[in-house]
């Protein structure tokens, strides 16, 4: 015939049940996420990208963006892109590009304030 089991017996599985779910469930945490180190050639083409759309504002403002609308649309466009790719591949061309036509809106901007001058 079977025995009920005492209070002491089933108090003693409890604890130890609960012991060893807590260290399954303290096993089955994920171990601390290693730190990835950024490429560097990723920061520097997005800090470029940043900067440039810090300064499209005071291009906007200048008293002679009427005559450069067409490449400031282009470089807004070119940081547009630049900021919505992922990857680095996509993200490095449009970057190239964006520095292509940074450079040309600079030129356009000095020459026309060179002639505003004369």
């Amino acid at each position: 015939m079977l025995r009920a089991p005492n209070n002491m017996a089933i108090r003693a599985s409890c604890m130890i049940h609960g012991l060893l779910l807590l260290a399954a469930g303290c096993s089955a945490h994920r171990p601390v996420a290693t730190i990835a180190v950024p490429d560097p050639e990723i920061s520097d083409a997005k800090e470029f990208v940043g900067a440039v759309a810090d300064k499209m504002p005071l291009w906007d403002a200048d008293a002679i963006s009427r005559y450069e609308r067409v490449e400031i649309a282009t470089v807004k466009a070119d940081i547009a892109m630049a900021q919505q790719e992922d990857e680095k591949g996509p993200l490095l061309d449009d970057v190239t590009k964006l520095h292509d036509d940074w450079d040309a809106l600079v030129a356009l901007d000095e020459m026309l304030k060179k002639e505003s001058l004369i």
